[in-house]
């Protein structure tokens, strides 16, 4: 089957779907499934794994337990790791 006519027969399947606990597997599925991005180490992410973690984060923020850096911080550590000069 085709990717186009696989996508249809599913969509179809899940619309005539009306329990409502397969329904909420079935998005937990896509959603962990759902890769939304990348880390550095190539590992994929989730849009809710990148939720949680932007709710950690803004959650040390308004903690003011979180360790922030400035600009130039920033860059001259990466220019440090990397042997640059800025």
């Amino acid at each position: 089957m085709k990717t186009e006519a696989l996508k249809i027969n599913v969509a179809q399947r899940i619309l005539s779907i009306s329990d409502k606990e397969l329904l909420q597997k079935i998005k937990n599925l896509l959603d962990k499934e759902n890769v939304f991005s990348y880390d550095a180490e190539g590992n994929p992410i989730t849009g809710s794994d990148y939720i949680k973690d932007l709710d950690a984060i803004n959650k040390e923020i308004d903690g003011q337990t979180a360790k922030l850096y400035t600009t130039d911080e920033v860059l001259r550590r990466v220019a440090d790791d990397n042997k640059l000069a800025l």
